[in-house]
């Protein structure tokens, strides 16, 4: 595989099409949602630093 070299101004003409392309591919995924099971400790942390709710997912029923 060869890297071709681009200089500012092509840079610059490409990145809209190619930011356009990316988000129409990252479209078609679902949203990112946590299914295993959190420790209760680790899920609080993951709250006060402002994690999203989905992303922290369900805790264990009891702090081991």
């Amino acid at each position: 595989m060869t890297t071709e070299k681009l200089n500012i101004e092509q840079w610059r003409r490409e990145t809209p099409a190619l930011r356009a392309k990316s988000e129409k591919a990252l479209e078609r995924f679902k949203p990112a949602r946590r299914q295993k099971p959190r420790h209760p400790a680790e899920a609080e942390f993951l709250r006060r630093i402002g994690t999203a709710e989905r992303l922290i997912g369900p805790t264990t029923s009891s702090p081991e």
